[in-house]
This record gives structure tokens, sequence and C-alpha cells, in this order.
């Protein structure tokens, strides 16, 4: 039972710690402008695609491929609002801005990238953006000024959190895994007893 316990705490940990990502949390009002941030330090790109998860097969938000813009896939809603932060992607810069923000833009945003020396056909996901864009005055995690702030795992120990600021995923799993195993000592002293 002992072992049993202990092997439970080892998968719910090992889940909270892999449950860490890179997920970013940005608040907008509707017309802002807002960046999604994207960087591939080693900058050689074949393909750079920006999407969201509930776009539909061969849709997207952005796309670069062989040297080039392509807009030929982009999604009707997203058309002339979304540009290169850096048109020469300096530095491995693969940020876009996209314009005019509007309700129906919230969602979440997967930046991915195939890369020369890459594994042929892959698409490696690079960034994932959780965009909230809310009317003014709806708690929207703006700071005094209202200016937009990009939430960071560094701002939340480490871990991202969604927009209510609750007790993250891998948080969670900690403590059910926490709870479980007090709840299995308690059985096994019982019956020992």
């Amino acid at each position: 039972m002992l072992l049993f316990g202990s092997a439970l705490l080892f998968i719910l940990v090992g889940l909270s710690v892999s449950g860490t990502s890179d997920l970013k949390n940005i608040t907008a009002e509707p017309g802002d402008n807002i960046t999604l941030t994207c960087e591939d330090p080693e900058n050689k790109i074949i393909t750079l695609e920006w999407s969201r998860s509930d776009l539909q097969e061969g849709e997207c938000v952005f796309s670069y491929r062989s040297g080039g813009v392509n807009l030929d896939d982009q999604h009707e809603s997203f058309q002339n609002r979304v540009f290169l932060k850096d048109p020469q992607m300096k530095n491995g810069n693969l940020s876009v801005v996209l314009k005019n923000v509007k309700i129906n833009d919230s969602g979440t945003y997967m930046c991915r990238i195939k890369q020369q020396n890459g594994p042929h056909g892959e698409m490696k996901i690079i960034s994932t953006i959780n965009l909230q864009v809310s009317p003014p005055g709806e708690e929207d995690g703006r700071g005094d000024k209202g200016k937009l702030r990009e939430v960071k795992k560094e701002d939340v120990g480490g871990v991202s959190r969604g927009r209510l600021g609750l007790i993250p995923v891998p948080g969670l799993l900690l403590l059910l895994a926490v709870v479980v195993l007090a709840v299995l000592l308690w059985i096994y002293k019982k019956k020992k007893v």
C-alpha cells in the first residue's frame, strides 16, 4: 500500500512539473494592438506559422514560408491585421503584431516553426499565448493605468496561471497527490493497529 502511494505521488509530482509550460497570458481591450511573442535564437527557419486552437485545419493567423509571407492560408478574420514585428526576424524574433483586436480574437495562439536541420515535415511549437479580449471595465488583469500587461511565468512563481489568478493546475495536482498520500498512510496505519 505504501509503495502504491509513493508511486502515485511520484507520478503526480512528475505531471505537475512537466505541466509547467511556456504559456503566456495576455489581456487586452477591443481596439488594442497586441504583440504575440515568439523567439527562435537559432534563426534557421524554413516555415513560421501562427495558428489559433479553434481554427480549422489549413487555416492560420499568419504564415511565413520560403522566405516570404504567405497569405493563402490566412483566415479571413486576420487579413490586413497581422504583421511580423520585425520583418527581417533579426535575432530570431518571430513575434507578430495583431492590430485592432476584437472580442472574437480571444483564444489560444501557437507559434510553430520548421527548421532547416529539424525533422522532415515536423512543425515544432515554440510559444503558446492565451489572449483574452474583454470590454473596458471588466476584470482582465490590467494594471492601475489600464495599460496592457503580459503575465509571465516569473510573475506567478514560475508557473503560468489563468487570468483569475487561481491555483495553477500543477499546484492542484501536487495538492491532490499530498492528500491521496496522507489518506493512504492513514489507511495503512489503521490496518497495522
